[in-house]
């Protein structure tokens, strides 16, 4: 309770914002996610850096050496609380005790740049490097452009450079160490002991981060650190560039083919631009990101010239050999959409225009570049088919192509659209963009999926143990109880939980998707505990429909419970319905097998019902029926449901951590709860 009440004043001290999804972590909390700070992964001057699993999920845990104040530690929260981008490593939480500070992250798989270049034999291709080069800009442009409070304060990050340059499964770059970001008051540059790069030694500005970015440029083509020995690499390239000879031999020979050599000099070049020792002299970071984005499109066009595949051929950095990246455009999205006959619907242009907000919008040409003209099909359904795509920064994506629909079908698509555009949550599918283009029927880009959808795992034949499941139910559950929550604004009804809509990344973290049937609702002060639907509605689909509240004049949340209860029922028994009556069948078998010997073990997949694992699964089979039950009012909430789906992980899984646990745990302590671990044993349901 104190730890909680600390958190809510930091928050609004240091401006953490009321949505601000940052947890705060005891001691020992921490060293149960690193079971005692066991596996040290990464140390430098500032900290000792080690993994750790929370929610089942491995997180990077960075203990800090030199302690700072605690005033200075929260500013250093603030910042990074507000800041959300795909190329920044994700500030999951931190831990502030009497001797410890603590800041912990999402974890980057591949390591770090520096490791990449310099401590492995892997070929990495010219597009690749591109790639990590775009990512990098992006994410200091849009470090640049923040502007944290109603004062003249922006930010730069300070400590760019290729061991603080993380890369994903995809070769997509993080900036992290993003803690060592400072404020620029007014703009105006401030004393830091530990900056290079400026012509005023030791005072701190954007250009800074421009010089930082040109030697790391540098390392990319070069394939040898900025210094070795007594040797300076921004030394030589600028004597090689005066002299105009020589260039050649400081590229990397693995790229300096002939077809790359007019990238490879328009990238020193570019990096010496940055690199120029009078700062005023050096680019911003939003034109290096525009100059690199051209580069790489042309270099796409001299390889497609060439008959050459521009993206990387190595196993080791891609499943997909033949992928292809455009350059992005930025027209405004108003331009685009002016009679898109898309938003001839019930809301003006202008509004959903505002609704979208900053969503990325994506020509027909940039979207045959990305899915090299849709030729990578991933999945091909009775309304859209799925294609792989790749980003200008080597994000792996999904994109969605409607086929012909009515009307009211485009017209939820895009209400799908903007409710997923203006949610944030990690098990929530991330909309990348969307097109808008008046001859085509919707398409959106999504965050990529690699283990496809719940259903694909469950009808497939790879192993599928419970403690994936367990994950997979618990951070559904939460999602929706996200979903379910003030956070979001308006309480959101999702309406199509389902195995298809539930995907899967590489670590079998589900990410909810299917938005197109999803509904704000509003509380309606008159009817108890009933909402009104503020947003267009997909027509019903009864496969997936709550007979009960299908009655109802009011459609409620308690609907998304009941279709949870069903999920759940097919996760701990891998049968998969296919039908309405499936759904309602899998419900009865399993009150069936309670009924007849007070336990759920005759309807559980085989595969999972070992002995250490019957009191998780009778449980949540418990639960489930609780859920799916046909009276409305005796349906526990979702926030109910992810709450005890964690009681169960923890009970079966004693060293598990979950992330609301970490705030939970005071508040129950406090107030004296002690939650119940079972469910009634005796199950009722009446006849609908």
């Amino acid at each position: 309770m104190i730890s909680d009440l600390i958190h809510r004043r930091d928050k609004t001290k240091y401006k953490l914002g009321s949505n601000c999804n940052i947890k705060i972590f005891t001691e020992d909390v921490v060293k149960r996610i690193t079971r005692n700070y066991s596996t040290l992964i990464g140390k430098g001057p500032s900290g000792e850096v080690y993994r750790g699993i929370l929610d089942y999920d491995q997180v990077a845990v960075k203990r800090y050496i030199h302690r700072s104040s605690r005033e200075e530690f929260m500013e250093v929260i603030s910042i990074c609380s507000q800041m959300s981008h795909k190329n920044l490593v994700k500030l999951i939480g931190y831990c502030i005790e009497d001797s410890t500070l603590i800041i912990i992250t999402e974890f980057i798989s591949r390591g770090n740049l520096d490791d990449i270049l310099h401590s492995s034999a892997i070929s990495i291709p010219l597009d690749v490097r591109l790639g990590i080069a775009i990512g990098c800009a992006e994410a200091l442009s849009y470090i640049h452009s923040m502007k944290l409070s109603s004062s003249d304060s922006f930010l730069c990050h300070s400590a760019i450079k290729p061991t603080n340059l993380l890369l994903d499964d995809n070769l997509t770059a993080k900036v992290s160490d993003i803690e060592m970001s400072r404020l620029l008051l007014g703009g105006i540059t401030q004393y830091s002991a530990f900056v290079r790069g400026s012509t005023e030694e030791g005072y701190l500005s954007t250009e800074s981060d421009v010089y930082s970015f040109g030697a790391v440029l540098l390392e990319l083509i070069a394939r040898k650190r900025v210094k070795r020995g007594d040797i300076n690499l921004i030394v030589t390239f600028r004597k090689v560039c005066e002299k105009r000879k020589g260039l050649m031999e400081l590229f990397d020979t693995t790229v300096a083919r002939e077809n790359n050599m007019k990238t490879l000099k328009e990238m020193g070049k570019l990096a010496m631009e940055c690199l120029a020792l009078d700062i005023h002299k050096r680019p911003q970071m939003s034109d290096v990101v525009k100059r690199l984005r051209v580069l790489k499109k042309v270099l796409k066009e001299r390889h497609a010239k060439c008959s050459e595949p521009i993206l990387a051929t190595h196993l080791a950095w891609s499943n997909n050999s033949k992928q292809d990246i455009s350059m992005p455009s930025f027209i405004s999205i108003v331009h685009i959409a002016k009679g898109c006959g898309i938003f001839m619907g019930n809301r003006s242009n202008s509004k959903i225009l505002s609704e979208l907000g900053s969503l990325r919008i994506f020509t027909k040409v940039e979207l045959n570049d990305i899915t090299q003209n849709f030729s990578d099909l991933l999945y091909g359904g009775t309304s859209a088919k799925v294609y792989k795509g790749t980003l200008e920064d080597n994000t792996v994506v999904a994109v969605k192509k409607f086929f012909e629909v009515l009307e009211d079908f485009k017209e939820a698509f895009i209400n799908g659209g903007i409710i997923l555009s203006q949610l944030v949550h990690k098990n929530l599918v991330k909309l990348v963009g969307c097109s808008l283009d008046a001859d085509t029927t919707p398409i959106f880009v999504y965050e990529y999926a690699a283990k496809g959808s719940l259903s694909d795992v469950l009808d497939g034949q790879e192993d599928f143990p419970l403690h994936l499941r367990v994950k997979i139910a618990i951070q559904t559950a939460e999602a929706l109880e996200y979903l379910h929550s003030s956070s979001t604004g308006d309480v959101i009804r999702h309406g199509y939980v389902v195995p298809s809509k539930i995907l899967l990344d590489n670590n079998f973290a589900p990410k909810l998707t299917g938005f197109s049937g999803a509904k704000r609702l509003v509380k309606d002060t008159k009817i108890n505990s009933g909402y009104n639907v503020i947003s267009s509605c997909l027509p019903t689909d009864e496969l997936y429909t709550d007979a009960i509240l299908d009655q109802c004049a009011q459609l409620k949340v308690k609907t998304d419970v009941y279709q949870f209860g069903v999920l759940l029922l097919v996760l701990i028994s891998r049968k998969n319905f296919m039908s309405y009556a499936d759904h309602h069948h899998l419900i009865f078998e399993c009150i069936a097998a309670y009924e007849a010997e007070n336990s759920g073990r005759t309807f559980f997949d085989v595969d999972i019902g070992a002995d250490e694992e019957i009191f998780a699964l009778e449980e949540i089979g418990r639960l489930a029926l609780k859920c799916a039950s046909m009276e409305v009012d005796e349906r526990p909430t979702m926030k109910e449901v992810a709450e005890h789906l964690r009681i169960i992980g923890r009970s079966w899984k004693p060293t598990l951590v979950s992330e609301t646990e970490v705030m939970a745990a005071d508040s129950s302590i406090a107030e004296g709860a002690q939650p119940d671990m079972r469910l009634d044993s005796e199950i009722v349901i009446d006849s609908p």
